[in-house]
């Protein structure tokens, strides 16, 4: 693409261009497309088979389609480049079964040196042996190495790892890298070497990457608690790193990014067990997925409970049918109850109900003892009316 007679015009603001830096130009177009095809060749020497495609020229999956258009028109300036974008696109759902914008990113990239047969081959060969599941629209193996990066990290620099941890979750930033693989992240130059050592390495690349990427940010990281900034800085935001960034002014042009390469051929991960990482990750996501369903079944089940007004005023009003003068009093309740909240009124009324239950089976059971307690109560009252007779006239003798 970048070798076409117009490109350079009409593309030359593309969004896909931002972090070219001015590494590919007219003049170096045709070295860097050389260079470029080389990575399917790395690519074969570390999966030992052939990849055969198609290229489909349409997408029956109308959504996708709208999706992967929306994407082209957002990396492209030319209809005919966004054509081909599209092209790429829809050749390789079918391999995938879904769809992620960073297979957008990747070929967009790949696109500006390579035929659009060997694009679909280099994003078929990333699906099936370097990041099985990474593209799809949710994505739970990029979840899980996402985590296992942090867990890496603790191993390596367990002050990165707190401090980070603390802030933000590493599916929140670890997708620039690990699904974008790092397009619009690093410059042209930096990622073209970036490309060839995954391709050469495999998967564990991208963990070392990342492990380099900290330690050259470990001062900015451990001195910012804003969580934007943090993503910021993570992302390798352009606003704060942009094209011609130098750490110190002996850097040269290029060199922070070239750096992060280079250290990243540095980390060693020998001791580093990434089956067991990744058991330990997706353990950890199941209990979390577990925990998850049982909140929302408990959240359910507390709104099943709830007694509403209007479900309320129909229960007592069943009620005094039933019961008659005796609800008098439940009813005078019920209305002071009215400015408490729904299970503080609930409660009341059956603490009401419960006690004239029981002093309705006290009365059925001893009819006698309260006729006696009538027949004793009203003798004591006569014997006392005459026990002050008999004072009265006492105390009219005496005087």
């Amino acid at each position: 693409m970048i070798v076409g007679k117009n490109f350079w015009d009409e593309e030359k603001d593309a969004p896909i261009l931002k972090r070219n830096g001015n590494y590919i130009n007219k003049e170096n177009c045709e070295y860097v497309c050389k260079r470029a095809e080389h990575f399917y060749e790395i690519m074969l020497s570390y999966i030992k088979e052939e990849i055969d495609v198609e290229i489909r020229e349409n997408c029956n999956d109308k959504e996708i389609l709208r999706i992967i258009k929306l994407d082209a028109e957002r990396t492209f300036n030319k209809e005919e480049n966004r054509s081909l974008l599209i092209e790429v696109l829809q050749s390789i759902y079918p391999i995938t079964n879904d769809y992620h914008q960073g297979i957008s990113f990747i070929s967009s990239f790949l696109l500006l040196f390579l035929e659009p047969r060997e694009v679909v081959k280099i994003i078929t060969g990333l699906h099936r042996y370097y990041l099985p599941g990474y593209f799809k629209a949710m994505p739970k193996a990029y979840v899980r190495d996402s985590r296992v990066f942090l867990s890496i990290l603790n191993h390596f620099h367990p002050n990165l790892y707190e401090h980070i941890k603390n802030l933000i979750t590493p599916e929140a930033f670890v997708s620039k890298w690990f699904i974008g693989l790092n397009v619009h992240v690093l410059t042209f130059e930096s990622l073209m070497l970036f490309f060839e050592h995954l391709l050469k390495e495999g998967e564990i690349f991208l963990f070392k990457y990342s492990i380099a990427l900290c330690r050259t940010l470990e001062l900015e990281i451990m001195n910012t608690n804003d969580v934007s900034k943090l993503l910021a800085l993570l992302r390798l935001d352009q606003k704060l790193f942009p094209n011609d960034y130098k750490k110190s002014e002996a850097q040269k042009i290029g060199d922070f990014f070239l750096n992060i390469i280079e250290a990243s051929l540095k980390v060693d991960m020998t001791n580093i067990d990434l089956d067991k990482l990744r058991e330990e990750a997706c353990e950890q996501m199941r209990l979390e997925e577990e925990r998850r369903k049982q909140i929302e079944m408990e959240r359910l089940l507390t709104d099943d409970e709830i007694i509403f007004s209007d479900e309320e005023e129909e229960e007592d009003d069943l009620d005094d049918d039933d019961e008659g003068d005796a609800d008098l009093t439940q009813s005078e309740q019920g209305n002071k109850s009215d400015h408490a909240d729904n299970l503080d009124r609930v409660e009341k009324s059956l603490n009401v109900e419960l006690n004239k239950l029981q002093l309705d089976e006290e009365n059925k059971a001893k009819p006698e003892d309260a006729k006696e307690k009538a027949i004793s109560s009203g003798e004591a009252q006569k014997s006392e009316k005459k026990n002050v007779e008999k004072r009265e006239c006492e105390e009219a003798d005496c005087i």
